[in-house]
């Protein structure tokens, strides 16, 4: 039967990029539907008077150094746009900082853990004991990175390290080796990455991550992740694909063999042998396809998945130097207090946070905004739910008095950015949830529970024959790096089974 295309991909988050451009390059028929004018998803930027922004990307994991280079950096390099990309290296992780504890955090294993010892000389023996944790766990989830997590059967035999921690919370790890609050939170700074507490989040999507980080560093995009995603397009264009902006997907049609392809906003009719959504895949089988199309049992599934959190952002274009608000490192946690669960609490609440991030992007790229001139991000994480409550004629009031409560945080360590303020954009999960279609404005699609992460997570195929899921909400989570390898994951299945 002749179809138009191999393979349709709705939406081009960084998942359905990277699905796209492997399948392309392998030479399928690819078609790109995005709905949105440009690429990227949470991977974009937008401009306000002189100040192009970045929305989402902090420190991109898995590229490496010259001499050392990761799995990210080989998938980029095989796509063929390694060399179209500049890789700005972050000089060092972060820096913590709580009401009585100000500590900068470097990159490399040795002098990760030689920081935190000479801080906390009392939990060196803890410390040190963790951090073995953590990097052999690292060491062993890189092959699922890479390969996928295979046969789920044989895991246990695999990989004995991540099936004895498959259950467990950071803080279930971490609070047997290190006793000092202090030392605690400094080790557990990057959970707002993750979305989630200590006491909630994955013991194995922390460690894997933060072991990652470790060895490899962290790098920024020249030209924002804006960038990634425009280079993204031009592989799969160069490769054959074909890619439509502003051109939504209003069905998925199917029959009794499976998917058939899609109707798109404008009514046309295109024909695939598979399709690969980028979308949420309740938004993907109840919007796109229809419930009496799904197996009941493919909800079931998703009963003990929960949303992650969406975020609150303000975005500040400052006229005055980096030098004189004196931000040197790039990421910038500022906490109110040592009691995370507390700070996640107010997460579903709309007012003021227990924590922000600051993000001085001119640290680590000192032309991403004009001479003179100082870019900032204030991040904090809020769950969409309370603000989709809030009345429309509320909703602008709201967004900025809390945009005032983290800029009362940032200027803890930044005084008087006010004064200096020409460009303020607050931007809450209602924004995300408007220019991505995320379900309550999530960021890290299903949240990275202890019940519900990387080898837990809800694999790439769906449940109607022909469809696929690529991105956070799938194997291997949220964030860029996942996301990426989600794609790629997503491609490798439907290549083996084309072949058949």
């Amino acid at each position: 039967m002749h179809r138009d295309y191999d393979v349709i991909v709705v939406g081009s988050g960084l998942g359905g990029l990277s699905a796209a451009a492997v399948l392309a390059k392998k030479g399928q028929s690819v078609l790109l539907l995005e709905r949105h004018n440009i690429p990227g998803g949470y991977a974009t930027s937008f401009v306000r008077g002189r100040f192009e922004f970045e929305i989402s990307l902090h420190e991109l994991s898995g590229i490496g150094r010259p001499n050392q280079r990761g799995d990210l950096w080989q998938f980029l390099e095989y796509l063929g746009i390694v060399d179209e990309l500049e890789f700005i290296e972050v000089p060092e992780l972060y820096r913590s900082i709580f009401p009585d504890l100000d500590i900068v955090m470097p990159t490399g294993h040795q002098a990760y853990e030689a920081t935190l010892c000479e801080a906390f000389p009392h939990e060196a023996e803890g410390i040190k004991r963790f951090l073995k944790r953590v990097n052999g766990l690292g060491s062993e989830l890189s092959s699922f990175d890479k390969n996928g997590v295979g046969n789920p059967f044989t895991v246990p035999y695999r990989m004995r390290r991540t099936t004895r921690y498959l259950s467990a919370t950071w803080a279930e790890v971490l609070n047997r080796d290190v006793q000092d609050e202090r030392a605690r939170g400094v080790l557990s700074q990057y959970w707002g990455y993750f979305g989630l507490p200590p006491s909630k989040a994955s013991f194995l999507y922390f460690a894997n991550a933060l072991s990652v980080y470790m060895k490899l560093g962290a790098n920024y995009l020249k030209g924002r992740s804006q960038a990634l995603s425009n280079a993204m397009v031009g592989a799969i264009e160069k490769s054959g694909g074909e890619v439509r902006f502003s051109c939504g997907v209003q069905k998925i049609t199917t029959d009794s063999s499976g998917v058939t392809g899609v109707i798109t906003d404008n009514g046309d009719e295109i024909s695939a042998r598979y399709v690969v959504s980028n979308a949420d895949p309740i938004a993907t089988c109840r919007g796109l396809i229809g419930d009496d199309q799904i197996p009941s049992g493919f909800y079931r599934g998703l009963r003990a998945s929960t949303l992650s959190a969406g975020s609150l952002n303000v975005f500040m274009g400052l006229n005055c130097s980096p030098e004189k608000l004196g931000l040197s490192c790039h990421e910038n946690f500022i906490n109110t207090d040592y009691d995370m669960d507390g700070h996640h609490e107010k997460m579903g609440r709309v007012g003021p946070p227990g924590s922000v991030l600051v993000a001085a992007y001119n640290a680590v790229d000192p032309d991403v905004s004009p001479p003179g001139t100082t870019m900032l991000s204030l991040t904090t994480l809020s769950y969409g739910e309370p603000w989709c409550r809030i009345p429309p004629h509320e909703y602008v009031d709201t967004k900025n008095r809390i945009g005032d409560a983290m800029i009362d945080l940032a200027e803890t360590i930044a005084p008087d950015i006010r004064k200096y303020a020409e460009v303020v954009e607050v931007a809450t999960p209602i924004t995300n949830m408007r220019y991505t279609g995320a379900l309550t404005g999530s960021i890290y699609g299903f949240s990275n529970a202890a019940h519900d992460h990387t080898v837990l997570r809800m694999p790439q195929v769906g449940p109607v024959k022909g469809l696929y899921f690529a991105g956070a909400w799938t194997q291997v989570g949220g964030g860029f790096h996942p996301c990426l390898m989600s794609g790629k994951m997503a491609a490798k299945m439907i290549l083996r089974q084309s072949r058949k």
